[in-house]
């Protein structure tokens, strides 16, 4: 009888996998799916609009009879939005002073020397990086460079590091510079 029981639970079971693992009807574009108030065909929340034509009369130089010449108007409410929105999002991007962005930190240590001697090397070997200098009692810290991103960083990385095998390139806030046009 359990034998029997056992049998039976497990053709059940594997019914239920044979149906599970069936394929799942896809819905096609002749069949919107529907589920309640939900329909697939979205025409009807689309913003229509209507091609406006406007008869400009224009005067012909050589003769006195009129011409008529269409010219299709845009909606101008759309426009005036999008110029406040683009304005807006000008001002705020110009209070923007600093930006996430990489250095390289050359030095950190205790010996003001030794930090000196880094920085003199920096700045005649590399005098378009900026260097910056962090005093944190007893430890200075000596970073170089204002990069975006990381793949600037490391094309003076590898040099630096060959002469400063401590350096590494470090996430900064760094000052974006606007480059003004002459």
């Amino acid at each position: 009888m359990l034998k029997q029981i056992i049998k039976v639970l497990l053709i059940g079971l594997n019914i239920i996998i044979a149906f599970a693992c069936g394929r799942a009807v896809t819905p096609q574009k002749s069949n919107p799916i529907t589920i309640g108030n939900y329909d697939e065909n979205l025409e009807v929340v689309r913003i229509k609009y209507e091609n406006k034509i406007a008869v400009m009369p224009t005067e012909n130089k050589g003769y006195k009879e009129k011409k008529t010449e269409q010219m299709y108007q845009f909606p101008q409410q759309i426009n005036r939005k999008l110029e406040i929105a683009l304005d807006s999002i000008a001002s705020r991007n110009k209070n923007i002073k600093y930006v996430s962005g990489f250095r390289i930190q050359v030095y950190v240590g205790n010996e003001k020397k030794e930090m000196e001697e880094a920085k003199i090397y920096l700045f005649q070997n590399y005098p378009e990086l900026n260097t910056y200098l962090s005093y944190s009692q007893p430890s200075y810290k000596l970073k170089v460079g204002d990069f975006i991103s990381r793949l600037e960083a490391e094309k003076y990385y590898q040099n630096i590091k060959d002469r400063y095998s401590l350096a590494m390139i470090v996430n900064d806030k760094i000052e974006i510079k606007i480059l003004q046009s002459k």
